[in-house]
């Protein structure tokens, strides 16, 4: 009776020390996850440590797509990122990129400038934003919001006048309110651009 009551008790123990060690094992395997999950990458260290943002990869550059929509026919975008991340406070922090668009399409054609992170202000009368084009005096211009209800994105009212002076100019700097977040400046090195469309 005793050797089986000692049995008994040195594999409680045993067990107990085996769960404890798989315990321990993926502990420090979420820890090391964890770790892992919240290290910011070398752009963004260098970010907080020099007081500099880094340009998003391709930025400055117009980027020209065709493709087709649903029924086959053309859709023509040129676009180009901001050289500048947007610094948004939680929780949209960790730097937003900013695309500004032009869109030509069956129904018309589009001038749109979107965020990866952070929502503009909106009102439903729509908005204006007051861009600057090289150092020229600023000119305000109407926006609208998304007709599916995104936030990270507004449409320019004057596409044609929007489209003809980015032609023509090396610079465009816009400023915009965002929710929660104040005003902040975007900026996009427009030189180059060619639209035909």
């Amino acid at each position: 009776m005793k050797i089986a009551l000692y049995t008994l008790v040195l594999l409680t123990l045993l067990s107990c020390s085996g769960k404890e060690k798989a315990n321990q094992a993926t502990n420090s395997t979420s820890s090391k996850a964890t770790t892992t999950d919240t290290l910011q990458p070398p752009v963004a260290i260098s970010e907080q440590s020099t007081g500099k943002q880094e340009a998003p990869e391709g930025a400055g550059t117009w980027r020209y797509e065709r493709t087709t929509d649903r029924v086959g026919n053309p859709v023509y975008k040129a676009s180009i990122t901001s050289p500048r991340l947007l610094e948004f406070s939680f929780p949209y922090a960790g730097g937003s990129i900013a695309t500004l668009t032009i869109r030509k399409r069956e129904s018309g054609t589009h001038v749109y400038i979107q965020v990866s992170k952070g929502q503009f202000n909106r009102s439903f009368q729509g908005g204006k934003a007051d861009v600057r084009f090289d150092g020229n005096s600023v000119i305000p211009y109407a926006f609208s919001a998304a007709e599916n209800g995104s936030a990270n994105i507004i449409f320019f009212d004057s596409e044609k006048a929007l489209i003809d002076k980015l032609k023509t100019t090396k610079k465009m700097t816009i400023n915009l309110d965002f929710a929660g977040q104040g005003q902040r400046q975007i900026e996009f090195i427009t030189a180059g651009l060619v639209w035909n469309h």
